[in-house]
């Protein structure tokens, strides 16, 4: 008998292969070639998350989202296979988790060799900061093979807390267009795609 989660994760990546095969991916695209910008890692960063494609356990309360994307090379079209993307985020209702809690929305996940990356999760809430709000977001600290790593934030396009509004202020860049994701639907859930550039180390 096939085991329920392997055909439940059969599923959820079919979506992922359908919108990622067949299409040239190239940062360029969309706009200027540039490496991806740096975000503060902020305080609820917890290092040793597990390898997992379910970075929000089946039982999470929330949006469901997929995310999706690339990473690439500094000239935005050369792909990264096997780079490492530490991912960690509030939860709906703008809270933070740690290991204690296994890892609750922390997770780690690898590049294909085609530099393809995706995770589920759910959308994480807003909370409050100093005296104002935060966007939501999902930290990611990116690192590849001969390139320098990059700690980053992920926003979502239409939050009323982006820039200007940000508490973070200007340390955080929720002004940045090519950080911020719009969530298409995608049969039960929604699915946003982020692609990631990273700048190779110096020789």
């Amino acid at each position: 008998m096939l085991d329920r989660r392997f055909v439940f994760r059969g599923l959820l990546a079919a979506p992922a292969a359908l919108f990622l095969a067949g299409r040239k991916f190239s940062v360029a695209d969309s706009r200027s070639c540039a490496p991806t910008q740096p975000d503060l890692k902020g305080p609820f960063y917890v290092p040793g998350a597990p390898r997992r494609l379910e970075v929000a356990g089946p039982n999470e309360p929330g949006e469901r989202i997929a995310v999706r994307g690339r990473v690439f090379s500094g000239d935005c079209t050369t792909p990264l296979a096997g780079a490492l993307l530490d991912v960690w985020q509030a939860d709906a209702k703008g809270e933070y988790h740690g290991k204690e809690e296994q890892y609750r929305l922390r997770g780690q996940v690898l590049t294909g060799p085609d530099g393809t990356y995706e995770f589920h999760s759910v959308k994480p809430g807003n909370y409050k900061q100093d005296n104002g709000w935060r966007p939501a977001h999902i930290h990611f600290t990116v690192s590849g093979p001969g390139h320098a790593p990059v700690t980053t934030q992920l926003y979502f396009r239409g939050d009323r807390y982006l820039s200007p509004h940000d508490s973070c202020g200007s340390e955080c860049h929720s002004d940045d267009a090519a950080r911020i994701v719009a969530l298409e639907p995608a049969g039960a859930s929604k699915s946003a795609r982020f692609d990631i550039v990273l700048k190779p180390s110096k020789a």
